[in-house]
Formats: structure tokens, C-alpha cells, sequence
């Protein structure tokens, strides 16, 4: 039986690079203090955090200075999923085993796009790469369904069930597909106390827990933690006319600011974080530095000041 993956919102970490284009550690470090502090879960080298971009020691190292800056705050049992994906299961099964050497206790696999035409026409083959990533794997294995950095694989609810009930290994899935129907459907098809499914991005959460989500994956608590934990919690609440209201007008702030931070992609959060805190910009190469111009207009943008101004109202109620 797989270790059970905790409900709650998970943030992706996006890392940081300085003049040398050599990871900044204390950066990373710093950030990821100020985005789990709030119970958001960390993930460590996934789609924001550069995965492509790194060599598999800076994704060990990464997820062992995570460890330490989790730990430095008292955050001791918070765990660590760490993308591992890759485009063969051998090479996938050795990230996942790094991983876990490493300090991970779950690993998040996105399916594997460079022969994307071939597979997208053998379902089976793509089930066999969860089941048998799953059965190597040291620490339980979280599918990815992200058909935009899988070169559109698209995992079905048939897929998702057949491959849950295969590999016991697999103990949830995370749907950026943004699908709340599929959701819905897996959720009915398979054991929720040891298969969590999440639904990808936090702009659906509300609908996704209606029927059965765990929580969310969203690049948003990297500028507003405190929101969105709160939105977690007040989703786990709605027995009344009153609590459901608080949820659906948090919510919309969510998906209206998620979606304004997502326009300009990873560069846009990197600059967003860089005004904000200092952190270094750049992503790697090919990606580019975004505008100033750009970071300006996103700071400007209605719907993340909005969020913003949450953030700041629940962060001063905590320091209390």
C-alpha cells in the first residue's frame, strides 16, 4: 500500500539562477520558506521549476536544500514531491530513485512527449510506462496528466482507473487537463483513501472538490500563499449559504488571478518574483528574461492586485 498523499494545495517551485547560470540555492531556499509556511505543499522540478532545464544533480541538490529550508521552519513532516519525468521509463526510474536518495517522498510523472505521435496511437503503452515507473520506484509515484509539456498526450479516465488499479504505487493523479468531468469520473471509479486526484490548476478547484478533488497544483501561492491556503480551507467547509458565498467569491479571485499570472508564462511569475523580492529573473536559455514593461503591466493587472491585497489582509491576521 502506497504512502497516502496529503489534501491540500501544492505550489511548484520555480528555482532561481544567477549571473553564472548556476543555481542560487539561498534563493530557492528563502522562497520556498515563504510559499509552505502557510501548509502549501512544495513541488520540486516540475513544469515552473525549469525540470527540463536541469542536470540530475541540481535536481538532487534542490530537493535537498528544500529539505533543509522545510525543516529550518518546523515544517518537519511536510512532504517533498519532486518531478521525475523523462522520456524513457529507465531514465524516469533512475530520477525517481535519485529523488527519493535525495529526501523526496513522492514523485510526479508527466507522461513522456518526444514520441508523442506513436504513443498517442498505443493507450497501452503509455499505461505500461505508469505501471512499470510505478513498480521501480522507491517512494510512491503521482501521475501528471499535462497534455501542454507532453506534446498533448492526454491521459483518459480509462487510462487513469485501469492504471490505479494496476500499480498500487500510484497513489494519485494530478489533472491539468483541467477536466472537472473526468475528475469526477475517476473519482467515482477508484479508492479515495489511498488514490488522490487533484485538480491541476487552483482556477478549478471549487468545482473539482464538489466532486471528490484532494486539492490543487497552482503557481499561485508562489505570490500568495496565505490566499490560498485560505481558499483550501473555506472549500472544505460549505455547509451553509454564508460559507459557500466566501468560497465562490475567493474562488473567482483565484481563477481570475492564476489566469493573469499564467499569460505571460514562467518568465512572467520569474519577473513578478523578482519585483517583489529580489529574486534573480532570468530563466534558462532559450527562454528569455520577460519585459519590464510586461512586469509592470502584470503588477497593474486588477485581478492580481486583488489577490495581492487578500494576501496582505490574511498575512497581517497571522502575524498576530
Amino acid at each position: 500500500m502506497a504512502k497516502t498523499l496529503p489534501d491540500g494545495i501544492y505550489a511548484p517551485l520555480p528555482v532561481f539562477f544567477n549571473e553564472s547560470d548556476e543555481l542560487d540555492f539561498e534563493a530557492y531556499a528563502r522562497h520556498a520558506k515563504f510559499v509552505t509556511a502557510p501548509r502549501i505543499f512544495p513541488v520540486v522540478s516540475a513544469s515552473i521549476g525549469e525540470a527540463a532545464h536541469l542536470d540530475s544533480q541540481e535536481r538532487i541538490k534542490l530537493i535537498q536544500t528544500l529539505r533543509l529550508a522545510l525543516d529550518d521552519i518546523g515544517l518537519y513532516k511536510t512532504p517533498i514531491v519532486a518531478g521525475v519525468g523523462a522520456h524513457s521509463t529507465r531514465q524516469t526510474t533512475q530520477l525517481a530513485h535519485d529523488a527519493a536518495a535525495a529526501g523526496a517522498d513522492f514523485v510526479l510523472v508527466v507522461p513522456p512527449g518526444y514520441y508523442a505521435g506513436v504513443l498517442k496511437t498505443n493507450p497501452t503503452a503509455i499505461r505500461k510506462f505508469f505501471i512499470d515507473v510505478a513498480a521501480a520506484s522507491p517512494v510512491p509515484v503521482i501521475i501528471y496528466n499535462f497534455p501542454a509539456v507532453s506534446a498533448g498526450i492526454d491521459l483518459s479516465s480509462d487510462d487513469v482507473v485501469e492504471i490505479a488499479k494496476a500499480a498500487p504505487n500510484i497513489c494519485g493523479i494530478m489533472l491539468s487537463c483541467g477536466n472537472v468531468g473526468k475528475l469526477a469520473r475517476i473519482t467515482a471509479l477508484v479508492d479515495d483513501s489511498s488514490f488522490k486526484t487533484l485538480a491541476g490548476f487552483i482556477d478549478f478547484l471549487l468545482p473539482s472538490v464538489a466532486v471528490g478533488s484532494a486539492g490543487a497544483i497552482s503557481p499561485l501561492p508562489n505570490i500568495a500563499p496565505n490566499f490560498s491556503s485560505k481558499l483550501w480551507q473555506v472549500a472544505q467547509s460549505l455547509g451553509s449559504g454564508v460559507d459557500f458565498q466566501e468560497a465562490k467569491e475567493l474562488q473567482g479571485k483565484a481563477s481570475l488571478g492564476e489566469t493573469a499570472l499564467l499569460k505571460e508564462g514562467l518568465p512572467g511569475l520569474k519577473g513578478l518574483l523578482n519585483q517583489q523580492f529580489g529574486y534573480p529573473a532570468a530563466p534558462r536559455l532559450p527562454l528569455m528574461v520577460v519585459s519590464n514593461d510586461a512586469v509592470t503591466k502584470m503588477s497593474a493587472n486588477k485581478h492580481l492586485q486583488d489577490v495581492m491585497a487578500q494576501e496582505k489582509i490574511l498575512e497581517t491576521m497571522n502575524e498576530r
